[in-house]
């Protein structure tokens, strides 16, 4: 499931305390400039199934921090 998020929420969870530097590179990759899934994990020299997880990770914080109706399965 791919989450869309808006430019305001890319940019609050850009600037969250709540995210780590490697969330927020994968965020900045694969959200920002639409990167996919292996060209991110070859960029940051790590696995795909890494990259998953750290996608995971952001899905559940930006739930938390917009709010549940603000990241929308699209």
């Amino acid at each position: 499931m791919k989450y869309t998020f808006t430019l305001h929420d890319l940019d609050v969870l850009t600037d969250s305390k709540w995210l780590t530097d490697r969330e927020r590179r994968v965020l900045a990759l694969y959200y920002v400039r639409g990167w996919h899934i292996e060209t991110v994990a070859a960029e940051l020299d790590v696995s795909r199934s890494t990259v998953d997880t750290v996608l995971r990770s952001i899905r559940e914080k930006a739930d938390y921090i917009l709010g549940q109706s603000a990241a929308k399965a699209g």
